[in-house]
């Protein structure tokens, strides 16, 4: 995978040394893979491809109008968009066909492109900057605007160590003290991140964003022939796992003994069993803990592939810890990414394989029950009382919510969360606890403004909406980028694989699971390749106790000194709400830990980055004059 770095001043005045520097020091170094500079009118780009990236990706590419594309990522249907340029023969960069592409469409042809990329072009006719990302937003890009000029940059602690930007954004603080995440936002005002599926066009007037891939709300896929739903299913995930497959460096995946990481790693080996010449067989790194669950499937799968796991111990690796909660953001399970990243780089690893995103694709859900819902948008009454029963029976819970739930879905826009049941939950007034405090809540709520346009959920059929808002809220939230640690490599999700997602999300829901079915195309479609110890596994194990085991140290540091908590003193959180809920959390009791956790991580995030001056990442290489633009602080 490439680093993508750059900067353009509005007024065209030539780019100095300084920059240079630190265009480069954004490329970072490497003697397998140097970086390539590219030069206009005010304007220095440049890209430094991966010592794994293959011969198509490597390079800058510029067009007779002096047009320029720096592209990071991996582009998987290249055959497919040059029939659509009209030229299936031609060759080049993937940079240079991407580059082709939004010259003859614009910005809404950087659809045709599937795979994990981000890209910068800079438009001479138009005399603006494109940076874009795909639908997943896998490869990450960061960009700041300042009155002068733009900077872009693949890291974002290089982006805010080289801008100066350093002060918090308390609308990030209060999306990610919440929920876990901002959508569109970084913990830094005035940088943005790339957001998937959008172009983020910047001009000397300047600012705009516009989406050239939305959610398929309007596509609906159906086969006269059931079977051929399992088929098609096969040829896809087929496909998103050979194309994720490097063919001259190792390939990596993650076996957890889940039904996604075991199918992801059989047809991976699958793969390298018919290519002699092709890919290698994978190797697997397997998270361990004591008493874990997933020890005997995760053996299954090597005993029937012939394969032999790297252990990770999780309580070598934790979840999080005192010392590690992030890098440029508050991130979890920093210990294990970064002995992660080191075993990988000792193996010369050319791609990462993960599970993420299986659970939602493959209907890894226990209610679904608003497969009753079309039934009442078609006056089929009987038909919805009856699927409602199937379901309650399958949930051993009444079927009157249920019903009750259908019916508010189908004739209001309002649309239940497809990640937690609203029929059972925790009540009380400690279950809901979030301990922020109003005068913060209320500051963030007046600064709110919302720029990205918001992607089509709403506009489904009501029986689906919840699944595709589910994709959206994870979409926004950025949850497969790659972590900081591991985006030298392709760190990649194959359930994540936009023509596998378009297809699950528009065949019949029914197809996908049934009442006390979970999973149910999914163990039919692969029942040829995975063991039946996995194939009827029901749930893979959790990871509660070692959240809490790698939680419980920051808790009782937190405790041990109340005075010193970096989110009350900076307003965020209420001191007697946190502390309270942290002396519950430690004794066992009810206290919102799923929310909980964030405050901790953030906590100690916060303390991390006060540790290392003012800037999360002064541990860069020093590159030039950090304060050789006094004005761009100022504005900040």
């Amino acid at each position: 995978m490439s680093n993508l770095s750059g900067v353009w001043y509005f007024d065209f005045r030539p780019v100095g040394e300084g920059d240079e520097s630190w265009v480069l020091c954004g490329l970072g170094k490497s003697k397998d893979a140097p970086s390539q500079l590219r030069r206009g009118p005010g304007l220095l780009m440049g890209q430094r491809p991966s010592c794994f990236g293959a011969a198509d990706n490597e390079g800058c590419a510029v067009s007779s109008d002096g047009s320029i594309c720096a592209w990071d990522g991996r582009l998987d249907n290249r055959k497919d968009f040059l029939q659509l340029l009209g030229d299936s023969n031609a060759r080049g960069l993937d940079s240079a066909l991407a580059l082709r592409l939004y010259q003859v469409h614009g910005p809404d042809g950087l659809r045709e492109l599937i795979g994990d990329w981000s890209l910068a072009i800079a438009d001479a006719k138009s005399r603006l900057i494109l940076l874009a990302s795909d639908y997943a937003g896998i490869r990450p890009l960061y960009y700041c605007r300042t009155a002068e000029c733009l900077m872009w940059s693949s890291s974002l602690s290089h982006l805010v160590r080289w801008s100066g930007r350093d002060q918090l954004d308390e609308e990030y603080v209060a999306g990610f003290l919440t929920k876990g995440s901002a959508a569109h936002r970084t913990p830094y005002r005035g940088v943005y991140p790339v957001p998937p599926g959008r172009a983020v066009c910047i001009s000397t007037q300047g600012v705009s964003i516009r989406a050239f891939w939305d959610l398929p709300v309007d596509r609906e896929t159906r086969f006269k022939n059931p079977g051929c739903y399992e088929e098609q299913l096969r040829i896809l995930f087929r496909e998103a796992v050979a194309v994720r497959l490097p063919s001259s460096a190792p390939a990596c995946a993650e076996l957890s003994g889940g039904l996604d990481s075991s199918s992801i790693v059989c047809m991976a080996d699958s793969i390298a069993e018919e290519r002699s010449d092709g890919p290698r067989k994978p190797i697997t790194f397997t998270y361990t803990h004591q008493g874990s669950a997933d020890e005997k499937y995760v053996k299954a799968v090597e005993c029937a592939r012939n394969l032999t796991s790297i252990r990770l111990d999780l309580e070598e690796y934790p979840f999080v810890a005192l010392d590690q909660a992030g890098n440029s953001v508050p991130a979890w399970w920093g210990p294990r990414f970064t002995e992660l990243g080191s075993q990988l780089a000792g193996i010369g690893a050319g791609a990462f394989l993960t599970g993420q995103l299986g659970d939602f694709v493959m209907g890894n859900t226990l209610d679904d029950s608003e497969q009753a819902v079309d039934y009442l948008r078609e006056g089929h009454w009987l038909g919805a009382a009856r699927e409602a029963y199937e379901w309650s029976q399958a949930l051993g819970v009444p079927i009157y919510p249920l019903l009750w739930r259908a019916l508010r879905t189908a004739y209001s826009p309002w649309t239940a969360s497809f990640e937690s049941s609203d029929l059972n939950y925790a009540s009380g007034r400690r279950a809901h606890a979030h301990s922020l405090a109003s005068g913060f809540l209320e500051r963030v709520s007046l600064n709110q403004s919302e720029r990205i346009p918001e992607r089509r959920w709403r506009d489904a059929r009501p029986g689906r909406r919840s699944r595709f808002r589910a994709l959206s809220e994870i979409l926004d939230a950025r949850t497969l980028q790659a972590p900081e640690a591991l985006q030298h490599i392709s760190y990649s999700h194959p359930y994540a694989h936009r023509p596998l997602v378009e297809f699950m999300l528009t065949i019949p829901p029914a197809e996908v699971c049934r009442p006390g079915e979970p999973r149910r195309l999914m163990r039919r479609a692969f029942k040829d390749f995975l063991s039946p110890a996995i194939l009827q596994r029901r749930s893979k194990a959790a990871y509660t106790q070692v959240y809490r085991q790698a939680l419980i140290p920051l808790a009782t540091e937190m405790l041990s000194q109340p005075g010193q908590i970096r989110l009350v003193a900076q307003g965020y959180v209420d001191s007697h709400s946190v502390t309270e809920r942290l002396a519950r959390f430690l004794q066992g009791l009810d206290c919102n830990e799923m929310q909980l956790r964030q405050l901790l991580l953030f906590e100690f995030w916060l303390r991390n980055r006060e540790g290392l001056t003012n800037s999360p990442a002064s541990t860069l290489p020093d590159c030039g004059n950090r304060n050789r633009k006094p004005e761009l602080a100022a504005q900040a």
